[in-house]
């Protein structure tokens, strides 16, 4: 087994969460994800090429290589996929995993690592560990900004926490699990949730990395190469990884690139969408030396998806520029950007969404 990092090494990284509280407007507010409490769990595996398979739990996936000398599995979702997927390995290979590679800290797709702790090393970017700090104490629930604000808006009772008991049944689930998406965020596991564990996020079963990288590494066993590059500082984060398999002929791409459109409201409050568009044409001409291309959400493609994906965001944010200058407000112009062109796409329901993703971008 070798491990081979290249780059620079950071000394001192230090990451600052800015708190800003901020009220928007009802109908910008993004909305509370929601999960059916009766969501039945598919749980898959599906070969690729070589070494390579792709493992999904409803919309989510990853991916892993299988070598001689074991396995080294992408992201490992959330807890129950990954105590499956540990069985189905031992079933269907007899190799342990022996490296996990976060493609990022997300809770949907950094969940679930310890099921491997007893085999396995884990690797991620250098900037993901401060993501697993908590903002100070005396955060409250009124600093929480974007994705997370309608946590935040569950205290009815105006007590300054989030109980149990406000939590409707079927707010958001891990994938293709019943943990609530609520037990991620209660890392005391005291039942109510502060606002320095909203602003956090739900990363209570995220298993931080004991191997970290500046620029790339690269991981080499029984003779399979894994490859990891920095993509940069950009709007969806600022620690993720793009995963290639280069002796399979496969890439994995995970959230800042997708094979459906854009979530929702697009992590607005992060404000770096220049940066993301950067790492967007990077990945683009990346993806391009690669067969298959695999995204943590959807089917396996090629290339020409991650095309599909710059163009969206590309006329999207000429659509709402276009708004702007003609003195329409988010509200109109929600209203009458209508993406037609993408209908047939999964996600065409977040259109209205998008807008207001990208109407912060160009505004805040």
């Amino acid at each position: 087994m070798k491990v081979n990092i290249i780059g620079k090494v950071l000394v001192g990284l230090a990451f600052a969460q800015v708190l800003v509280s901020v009220t928007y407007a009802q109908e910008q507010a993004p909305a509370l994800r929601r999960t059916p409490i009766d969501q039945v769990p598919e749980w898959t595996i599906t070969h690729i090429n070589g070494g390579a398979y792709q493992a999904t739990t409803n919309a989510h996936g990853t991916v892993f290589v299988v070598t001689s000398e074991g396995i080294i599995l992408a992201d490992p979702l959330s807890f129950e996929f990954a105590t499956w997927l540990k069985g189905e390995f031992a079933t269907r290979f007899g190799v342990p995993v022996k490296y996990v590679v976060y493609s990022h800290y997300h809770w949907d797709h950094a969940s679930g690592g310890e099921v491997f702790a007893d085999t396995a090393q884990f690797i991620g970017h250098a900037n993901l560990p401060q993501y697993l700090d908590f903002p100070p104490e005396s955060t409250t629930l009124l600093d929480v900004v974007g994705q997370y604000e309608p946590v935040a808006a569950l205290d009815v009772n105006g007590n300054g926490l989030v109980e149990l008991s406000e939590a409707p049944l079927d707010i958001q689930r891990f994938p293709g699990s019943k943990q609530s998406i609520f037990e991620g965020f209660d890392a005391n596991k005291d039942g109510v949730l502060t606002g320095a564990e909203v602003v956090r996020g739900p990363l209570s079963y995220v298993y931080p990395p004991n191997i970290t990288y500046t620029d790339e590494i690269e991981i080499t066993l029984g003779g399979q190469r894994v490859n990891l590059l920095w993509v940069g500082d950009m709007n969806h984060s600022s620690d993720t990884s793009l995963i290639t398999f280069p002796d399979d002929d496969v890439m994995l791409i995970v959230d800042y690139i997708s094979f459906r459109l854009p979530n929702r409201e697009m992590d607005y409050e992060l404000g770096k969408f220049e940066g993301w568009m950067t790492a967007i044409r990077t990945t683009e001409e990346e993806a391009k030396k690669y067969k298959f291309v695999a995204t943590g959400h959807g089917p396996v493609g090629t290339w020409e998806g991650v095309t599909v994906w710059r163009e969206y965001l590309e006329e999207l944010r000429a659509e709402v520029e276009s708004g702007i200058a003609a003195g329409q407000s988010l509200a109109e112009m929600q209203q009458s950007i209508k993406m037609e062109k993408y209908s047939e796409s999964e996600g065409f329901d977040w259109v209205d969404e998008n807008v207001l993703g990208m109407y912060h971008f160009l505004t805040d």
